[in-house]
């Protein structure tokens, strides 16, 4: 009689669990046909969090002053590059580094953050991701990354604000390196030479690739020699840099590039930003996150060694150039 009893209980709990599933945890994981689209929310999904008044969400805008002044998402705390990069003097003279676990801790809790929260990233262009990276690196993996950003939001015909929010109440959030191999330096760079050690992708534009521009902060302009183009952009929608294309797009672009599944990911920029937008890419397709790997200092640290060599000229990726 009990086992009857339990039988028809089943079917019963198993509706209330449903029924108490928040919209976080429904999000599928083929967004976009992404193996792991959870890793990206739309501008819908959070308007909807944010009408439910989630107590555990928060919401941050990796925005510089001007861009988040011109209108954000209502409740959205701003959280600019140097709130969350370490100082010159700890990184031999190199900035643009992420900040150690302690000030990141800091920074997380000001922000109100808990184990538990629902932490939503978004931008104009491409600082979203360098957040991700960093909140994976530090322990927390859930956080999630709004597919076009603040652009999407407004297309959306959703509301902005112009004035900040008040203070958050402090969070409990402590950053550990959770996620050791995410960051590399320079001395597993250098190894890349062999190239049975990996594929390094150089992610700034053409005319940082071919040494024509050098960006502020930059000591040399040029390459690494054995660093492969393939510019940021080619991920992203043309009408909207802070869109991603499709998941059978992108792999459309990996396959022009020549990536190679097999072996390990390496990425670069100026300043370990950018990058982060390809290595979120392959992240995206499934690729396993001990293969993937954000070279932090990038060409800053690279052209401020004298001793490191340097390549220029234009001989670039055609395929670069036809992967959108």
């Amino acid at each position: 009689m009990l086992g009857k009893y339990l039988l028809r209980l089943v079917p019963v709990l198993a509706l209330i669990t449903g029924l108490a599933t928040t919209a976080w945890a429904k999000q599928p994981q083929g967004y976009k046909g992404y193996a792991r689209g959870s890793a990206l929310i739309t501008a819908q999904e959070l308007k909807q969090l944010i009408d439910a008044r989630d107590p555990k969400l928060v919401i941050l805008a990796a925005e510089n002053d001007i861009e988040y002044r011109l209108g954000h998402i209502p409740g959205s705390y701003q959280v600019d590059r140097p709130a969350y990069e370490a100082p010159a003097e700890a990184q031999n003279g190199v900035t643009g580094n992420i900040v150690d676990a302690a000030g990141f801790t800091r920074l997380a809790q000001g922000l109100g953050i808990n184990k538990d929260s629902k932490v939503i990233v978004y931008d104009t262009k491409y600082d979203a991701t360098r957040l991700w990276w960093a909140f994976l690196y530090y322990g927390k993996a859930d956080v999630r990354v709004l597919d076009g950003g603040i652009k999407a939001w407004k297309e959306a015909g959703y509301d902005t604000a112009i004035l900040a929010p008040e203070g958050a109440r402090r969070g409990s959030f402590v950053a550990k390196v959770s996620a050791p191999r995410l960051r590399v330096d320079t001395p597993e760079i250098v190894s890349l030479q062999n190239p049975a050690k990996g594929q390094l992708w150089d992610n700034r534009d053409r005319k940082e690739y071919c040494g024509e521009d050098l960006k502020k902060g930059a000591f040399r302009k040029g390459r690494i020699p054995w660093g492969k183009h393939g510019d940021w952009v080619i991920f992203k929608k043309k009408e909207n840099a802070a869109e991603w294309i499709s998941a059978a797009e992108s792999q459309g672009v990996l396959k022009k590039l020549g990536v190679d599944p097999k072996k390990d990911q390496y990425f670069f920029c100026q300043s370990g930003v950018r990058s982060t937008q390809a290595l979120f890419t392959f992240y995206l397709l499934g690729y396993s996150l001990n293969k993937l790997h954000n070279y932090d200092s990038s060409w800053i640290g690279w052209s401020k060694d004298q001793t490191l060599p340097i390549e220029s000229g234009c001989e670039i990726n055609p395929a670069v150039a036809s992967a959108r």
